[in-house]
């Protein structure tokens, strides 16, 4: 089995697509800083970023947010 591609739902979409192009290097394939969704190219690997929000609504699932004290550190 080899992994080829992996998605990542995020919360500041724009944030995480900046980051993987201009910080880490990441080649764009498909779409930009506002499509709210993109893939990456990296070491015969596909990445892909996706609004969290945007899935959510895309599958019918409510959205619900987890709020900084609701984690554990």
């Amino acid at each position: 089995m080899e992994l080829t591609h992996t998605r990542l739902l995020v919360d500041n979409y724009k944030e995480c697509f900046l980051f993987y192009r201009d910080v880490l290097g990441f080649e764009v394939s498909w779409g930009d800083e506002e499509t709210l969704y993109a893939e990456f190219k990296f070491s015969g690997c596909s990445l892909g970023l996706f609004e969290r929000k945007q899935m959510l609504e895309t599958i019918g699932a409510q959205v619900s947010h987890i709020h900084k004290s609701d984690c554990i550190w």
